[in-house]
């Protein structure tokens, strides 16, 4: 069966809406596009854990990386727009000068987020996900905590910096 099919059936399975339903059937198995949509609608597969790590590894697996997509990898970004980190992915994720960055820390992720300058990243962290934060400078880190552990040492916090972390009191979205 195509990927495209199997991901339409169990995405339908999981409640996904009739446009985004149709929309995956017609993706004729084109990984890129796959994985684009999965990004697009990165809240639907995280709150339902969709596709499983497995499915993404046997199917995904070195196309998804251009997308900031990453599965048990180890990681060292420098301004990348995007970081969705799934299973047990570690490493560092640092923005600079004016850069903005999204990080989504799932599953048993361990990330140091390095926010530089006038940065500002946006994290969403859930199940047990670690993240280490630093900032400093003029540097903003908004944090929607569902799960997992946050490390903020105010050593590696800087006088004009800013952590926010929202307290979010559930699971997933």
């Amino acid at each position: 069966m195509k990927i495209a099919k199997e991901l339409a059936r169990e995405a339908k399975r999981k409640g996904i809406c009739e446009s985004w339903h149709d929309e995956l059937k017609r993706l004729d198995d084109n990984k890129k596009a796959m994985v684009a949509m999965y990004v697009k609608g990165i809240d639907f597969c995280l709150s339902n854990d969709y596709p499983s790590n497995e499915y993404i590894r046997a199917n995904f697996k070195g196309v998804m990386e251009d997308f900031g997509v990453f599965l048990d990898d180890n990681i060292n970004l420098v301004n990348f727009r995007r970081c969705i980190s799934l299973g047990a992915t570690k490493g560092r994720v640092e923005v600079t000068s004016y850069g903005v960055c999204e990080v989504f820390a799932k599953h048993d992720s361990e990330l140091r987020i390095i926010a530089k300058d006038n940065a500002f990243v946006e994290v969403d962290i859930f199940d047990n996900a670690i993240i280490y934060i630093h900032a400093q400078d003029k540097a903003k880190v908004h944090i929607n905590r569902y799960g997992g552990e946050i490390i903020a040492d105010p050593i590696e916090i800087g006088d004009s910096a800013m952590v926010k972390i929202i307290e979010k009191h559930k699971k997933t979205y």
